[in-house]
């Protein structure tokens, strides 16, 4: 087995050498797309296109240099498939020595021991593998069932590692009992709430969807393995009530999306505002104002790293609350289990009180 020389984002030495993002104006991470192609057909996916191809080698190569002339700490390789690009671990191995962490979001049908330990051995720190149900369907193929050696080679081995599910209309009657799994396995869970093109408009379902946020909730506040961040759980508490929270999107300056074609996007989701190549430090730094979109966002990457530079007040406030909650519940100190109830909507600015 190769030895591993994974970077992990999480790595204290890691963490302190993003501390002056919290202060400056330059990026924190950036997702290059290498590949339109992917080897399933998501029912709610659209974020492939078959009919497309593979960036090509030199182009990536680019694109990860110039993520480095910006200041970018962490690159992301994604998709599509990341997997199906030929050059994939060529390019890995570019990141690391341009000095960034990078990482890798898959569907894992690809993901081989051999494979990974590739991945690995290029200094990839953070993999993330999408399930999304206990069965495959027509439309969630990434099922536990045909991904569950997968999840559990990788959590064998030193990485940052979750596995994310979308909360939608196929999934919801097994996403708990997926979660259930991951906590068996001592594995984070990411939940995302299934989006149009960015977008979350509350409907029929929303009653629902709320239920599983908040059973997520309460996993986390028992100490379970839950990835999102507890202001993202109010977020989409939020947004699912139909109390969206004030907010100023940081796409284009603390993170964005640079597409195949050599596009600079704030987000996937958002047009191109020019070409990448010829994007600047001066022009990041301006991007830090609101973009007209934010309200229903449901880009669950630029809401956490927006939220906190954006209500950096109200996201602390959010997640010392919630983990005194916790604290209390472990030591016996309350018996509250929150199953019902409404958000508090006395200020856009104040964290729901349950």
């Amino acid at each position: 087995m190769v030895k591993s020389k994974a970077k992990t984002p999480l790595s204290v030495a890691r963490f302190l050498r993003a501390v002056p993002r919290v202060f400056d104006s330059l990026p924190l991470w950036a997702q290059i797309n290498v590949t339109w192609k992917c080897n399933l057909a998501c029912g709610y996916c659209t974020e492939y296109d078959n009919a497309k191809g593979h960036v090509p080698f030199a182009e990536v190569v680019a694109r990860i240099d110039k993520c480095k002339e910006l200041g970018v700490l962490h690159t992301d390789l994604i998709g599509g498939e990341p997997l199906l690009h030929p050059e994939i671990i060529s390019l890995m191995h570019h990141v690391r020595r341009q000095g960034m962490t990078t990482g890798m979001t898959t569907n894992g049908f690809l993901l081989t021991q051999e494979k990974l330990d590739e991945l690995i051995d290029t200094g990839m720190g953070r993999i993330q593998i999408s399930v999304d149900a206990l069965s495959p369907s027509s439309g969630t193929p990434k099922s536990l069932k045909t991904l569950r050696s997968k999840i559990e080679m990788v959590a064998r081995r030193g990485l940052w590692f979750y596995v994310a599910a979308v909360i939608c209309e196929q999934t919801l009657d097994e996403i708990s009992a997926l979660a259930e799994f991951c906590f068996e396995l001592g594995v984070p869970i990411f939940f995302a709430v299934v989006h149009d093109r960015g977008r979350i408009v509350p409907g029929p379902s929303s009653a629902r969807y709320l239920e599983k946020v908040r059973w997520l909730r309460d996993q986390k506040r028992m100490g379970r393995p839950v990835s999102n961040p507890y202001y993202l759980l109010d977020y989409y508490e939020r947004l699912l009530s139909g109390q969206p929270l004030s907010w100023k999107c940081q796409g284009g300056r603390k993170a964005f999306y640079v597409s195949p074609e050599g596009n600079f996007h704030f987000c996937y989701h958002t047009d191109g505002v020019g070409r990448f190549a010829d994007v600047t430090r001066a022009q990041i730094k301006r991007n830090g104002e609101a973009k007209g979109c934010e309200a229903g966002c449901g880009v669950d990457c630029m809401v956490r790293t927006s939220l906190p530079f954006s209500r950096r007040g109200w996201v602390i406030g959010a997640e010392v609350v919630e983990r005194v909650r916790g604290l209390g519940r472990s030591m016996g100190l309350t018996g509250e289990r929150r199953t019902s109830g409404s958000l508090d909507s006395s200020s856009p600015g104040t964290p729901p009180r349950r």
